[in-house]
């Protein structure tokens, strides 16, 4: 129980990420800033890849630290 458990709680952040866009709906202004911000930042799109891919946790890639370091990067 206590492994299942564990999965869970590992897969529950992908799973909501990937809900999110399952809506078709417009992504909110965050995530809009934060694809703004990795278009041409190849170091970060392969980050994000490298979340959506289980390489990166889904936690640390969205901690409000990261999504402020790699917005607050992005340029004009």
């Amino acid at each position: 129980m206590q492994l299942e458990r564990r999965r869970n709680e590992e897969a529950t952040p992908m799973y909501e990420f990937t809900c999110q866009l399952a809506t078709l709906e417009p992504p909110p202004p965050v995530m809009q800033q934060l694809f703004a911000a990795l278009h041409g930042n190849q170091s970060e799109t392969d980050r994000f890849f490298g979340m959506l891919a289980g390489t990166v946790p889904v936690p640390e890639f969205f901690s409000p630290e990261n999504m402020r370091r790699v917005i607050g990067t992005a340029g004009p």
